[in-house]
C-alpha cells in the first residue's frame, strides 16, 4: 500500500474517532512561532515600503506570508498507532518491529538529539516540543537503530506502543 498524504489525514481522523486507535497526536506550530512569523513579516514590509513604496510591501508581505503558512503545514507531525501499526508523518513500521519504548525528559531528548546522536536514526523531531520517545526497533534487516520522536504526550505514547 503506498502511503499518501490523503491516507494520513483519513488515518488521523480514524484514530481520533476509533475507539480501538491506541494513539493519536498532531504536531503544529505553537502560538510564539506563529507570532515570531508574524513579526518577520512586518518588518520585512517595512523594510521594503521604507525605499520601494506600498505596492511593493504588499507583494512581498504576500510572499513571506504564504511562505510561512506552506512551512507550516510541512513541518506538521502526525503521530498514529493504530491496528498495530506506527505512524509518524510518511513513515510507518509495524509493532512486532518495535522493541523497547523509552520517555525522555527535556534534557535527555536534548542529549540523544544532539552530542549522543546516532546518524543511522530516524529523526521526527520538531525544536519547539522538549519531551518525546525514543523506539528502538529489533527488525534486523533494517539498518536504523531506532526512530527518536517528539511528542508533547510521550508517556501515552510509550504506553500505546509497549
Amino acid at each position: 500500500m503506498q502511503y499518501v498524504p490523503w491516507v494520513k489525514r483519513i488515518l488521523y481522523a480514524m484514530a481520533r474517532s476509533n475507539s480501538k486507535s491506541e494513539f493519536a497526536e498532531r504536531i503544529s506550530w505553537p502560538f510564539w512561532l506563529w507570532l515570531l512569523s508574524l513579526l518577520m513579516t512586518a518588518s520585512i514590509y517595512l523594510t521594503i515600503w521604507a525605499p520601494f513604496g506600498n505596492r511593493n510591501a504588499i507583494i512581498t508581505s504576500l510572499i513571506t506570508s504564504t511562505a510561512f503558512i506552506y512551512f507550516s503545514q510541512k513541518s506538521k507531525l502526525e503521530i498514529v498507532v493504530i491496528n498495530n501499526w506506527l505512524y509518524v508523518g510518511e513513515a510507518m513500521i509495524e509493532r512486532k518491529y518495535i522493541g523497547r519504548v523509552s520517555i525522555l525528559n527535556h534534557d535527555k531528548f536534548l542529549q540523544i538529539r544532539g552530542p549522543q546522536a546516532d546518524p543511522a536514526c530516524f529523526n521526527a523531531t520538531r525544536f519547539w516540543v522538549s519531551t518525546g520517545v525514543m523506539v528502538e526497533l529489533k527488525d534486523r534487516n533494517d539498518p536504523t537503530p531506532y526512530w527518536l520522536i517528539s511528542s508533547r504526550h510521550a508517556r501515552a505514547l510509550a504506553a500505546a506502543l509497549n
